[in-house]
């Protein structure tokens, strides 16, 4: 709990600086790294978004500084994570591309509520998400796997996607978040419509798979 209330009492301050006028450039940078803007912007939704960017932004803390009291190395799986990552990217077939763009799609939506504004000020909760999950990717026992696998199995009823289905759709949320950061530096501010065409998309690729294998067995 102790780097999770440090992280609120800055976000405190930088809150009553920032309503006092007194925002110098090392506290502008200092706003950035912490996501202590977020929810200031948007009424009702962007604060309840940028509440769920503040949680991403402080486990991703407590991530990077408990392992070292364990004497562990934070965000070891980096590595592993980078391979799956380049690897979910490589198509073979229409099904294949459907998770790929779903996941994109499904993250930059999430990046869109989280950073209301979608403003390069509040950008890190898109960098901090896009690492969380990289490192995700290569530890099938993982929360986000987990989690993938309970939702799928709930819309589903029951059947399971394969291992590759769900290295996709979480290769996906990762290049979301990419593309989030980037649509923040450009301004243009296009995460929600970019969102809702990837998902358009997945669906038209996911019935044409589904045609394709209608066919196939016809024959």
């Amino acid at each position: 709990m102790i780097p999770t209330i440090v992280l609120g009492l800055v976000w405190l301050a930088l809150s009553l600086l920032g309503s006092l006028g007194i925002n110098p450039l090392p506290l502008r940078f200092l706003n950035f790294l912490t996501f202590a803007q977020g929810g200031m912007y948007g009424g009702f939704i962007g604060a309840v978004g940028g509440i769920a960017g503040k949680v991403v932004i402080a486990a991703f803390l407590n991530a990077a500084i408990v392992p070292l009291f364990q004497k562990k190395k934070p965000f070891s799986g980096i590595s592993g994570g980078l391979k799956g990552f380049f690897g979910s990217l490589a198509v073979k077939s229409a099904s294949a591309v459907t998770p790929l763009l779903g996941g994109a799609g499904v993250s930059l939506l999430i990046y869109g509520f989280m950073n209301s504004n979608q403003s390069l000020q509040n950008s890190m909760v898109g960098i901090v998400a896009f690492v969380m999950i990289l490192q995700n990717i290569g530890n099938q026992g993982g929360f986000v796997w987990g989690l993938i696998f309970s939702a799928a199995n709930s819309f589903s009823k029951g059947k399971t996607p394969s291992y590759v289905t769900v290295s996709k759709f979480i290769g996906g949320l990762t290049l979301g978040f990419a593309m989030g950061v980037a649509v923040s530096a450009s301004g243009l501010g296009l995460c929600g419509v970019l969102g809702v065409i990837l998902l358009i998309a997945a669906l038209i690729f996911f019935f044409v798979s589904k045609n394709k294998k209608n066919e196939g067995a016809r024959v």
